[in-house]
């Protein structure tokens, strides 16, 4: 399970802190929901990160910390038109998808991840 991005003295991506979760007993619902497991914390050297996120944006911090633009549904502005397809106000940073237009088909999300990808290719010059 991710907890955080590691960075280096220099700001830039070294890592993702991870730790290892297992079910817990079941709530009165029945329900198990994963618990971190005490000592497992550990760091996944890296140097670039991609994440992916669910159906409805929530608010994270480190979007506004990084110059990150939130519109006012919550999501990312992250325009398939501009320099780099899906590039947002922090160069180094795109998204696509649900993040960036709200809840839509899976396919729709599928095929922006694509272009994001794209645009991150070019951005790298790979």
């Amino acid at each position: 399970q991710p907890k955080g991005i590691v960075l280096d003295d220099k700001g830039a991506v070294a890592g993702v802190k991870m730790v290892k979760t297992q079910l817990g007993e079941a709530d009165e619902n029945g329900r198990r929901r994963a618990e971190e497991v005490p000592g497992s914390e550990h760091i996944i050297e890296a140097t670039q990160v991609i994440m992916a996120f669910g159906f409805k944006p929530h608010k994270m911090d480190w979007l506004e910390q990084y110059d990150v633009e939130i519109n006012h549904w919550g999501g990312i502005n992250a325009p398939e038109q501009g320099e780099f397809t899906h590039q947002t106000t922090n160069p180094k940073i795109f998204a696509g998808g649900d993040i960036v237009r709200g809840s839509d088909l899976v396919v729709t999300a599928i095929f922006e991840g694509r272009n994001a990808a794209e645009g991150i290719m070019d951005y790298l010059k790979v």
